[in-house]
């Protein structure tokens, strides 16, 4: 005999139904894009997350390294991502995770092929891509490289969008001239955006290069945030290194502590509301996801910051990029 639902008890099991329905349409609505933030009023819509990363090309326990920087990306969800020392395979290892297809990458795959390079930089962006460019540095003698990547974030009151770039300045302390002039030159090309960080392993050594004066408006991303300084900011400490055995064959094999990685911002619509390292704990497999470790920074969007920027200009000291090097570095590279 069939049975019979009484009037009442149709009528609960209809607002019921309905109330689910209704909640998951919210939750959609609420939760559409990876990294994005949501829709509805959420401060994360006013934001822009970044990680940069030097993923280090070894062959040392690849996959597990590989694996672990992908949980990292996970549980930060950055709008925008830049990687160096990328090399065919680790590349390949991360576009297997399934949250590398909601990025566009750039260069493309057939551009990064086309270069014939052991590694290189690469940006992924969880914005649009308006259009990205791959400068070869002039000063650089092994073809080191500026990627620029012009995103159209969500953030519609910052009229010029938001531009992303990355490098990967020459190493050891041999090279200080060097690098002094490589990252001189990469400001040089972006400072004509209003919005734009450009971030990344840049190899700088306290003991020779000293300290890095920027010209205004553009910032230290770290030294910006209260509390933060040199001391508490490096991402490369062999204290912490679990591949004991590779560290002779690494090119910061001699460096124990440095603030090799830097996010350098010019800033006209943004401030920096956060900034931390990440990638500094041993996973459960005993790995890091580098000999390096992670930057992850936040900033937001604040209205009426043209104002503050003009008046920053005509504090402005210094022209270009140049290092404020200690006493007596000529001895260390002698």
């Amino acid at each position: 005999m069939a049975s019979v639902i009484a009037p009442r008890g149709r009528g609960i099991l209809l607002v019921l139904s309905a109330t689910v329905i209704v909640v998951l349409i919210l939750r959609a609505f609420t939760n559409t894009s990876f990294g994005g933030g949501s829709v509805f009023g959420s401060t994360r819509s006013m934001e822009i997350s970044m990680l940069t990363y030097n993923i280090w090309l070894s062959d040392e326990k690849i996959r597990e390294r590989m694996e672990a920087l992908g949980e990292i990306v996970e549980d930060l969800e950055p709008n925008l991502l830049t990687f160096q020392e990328v090399t065919q395979d680790n590349l390949a290892i991360l576009q297997e995770q399934r949250w590398f297809s909601r990025y566009h990458l750039a260069p493309w795959p057939p551009d990064l092929a086309k270069e014939g390079k052991s590694h290189f930089v690469v940006i992924l962006s969880s914005f649009p891509v308006e259009k990205w460019k791959v400068y070869t540095l002039k000063t650089s003698p092994r073809n080191r490289t500026l990627v620029v990547v012009e995103t159209k974030s969500s953030i519609s009151s910052a009229e010029n969008g938001f531009v992303i770039a990355s490098t990967h300045l020459a190493y050891s302390g041999y090279n200080t001239r060097l690098r002094e002039e490589q990252l001189r030159e990469s400001v040089k090309i972006i400072s004509v955006y209003d919005n734009v960080c450009v971030m990344g392993d840049m190899n700088i050594q306290d003991k020779v290069d000293g300290n890095v004066i920027l010209p205004s408006p553009w910032i230290d991303a770290w030294l910006s945030v209260p509390g933060n300084t040199d001391n508490n900011g490096y991402t490369w400490d062999r204290n912490k290194i679990p591949f004991t055995s590779m560290l002779k064959r690494t090119v910061n094999s001699n460096s124990y502590q440095n603030r090799l990685d830097r996010v350098l911002c010019k800033l006209s619509d943004f401030k920096v509301k956060d900034m931390r390292i990440v990638g500094d704990k041993v996973t459960k497999s005993g790995v890091l996801p580098s000999d390096h470790f992670g930057l992850f920074t936040i900033i937001e969007l604040v209205q009426n910051m043209k104002h503050n920027h003009d008046n920053s200009k005509k504090l402005q000291t210094e022209s270009k990029v140049y290092f404020n090097r200690p006493a007596g570095w000529e001895k260390l590279i002698e």
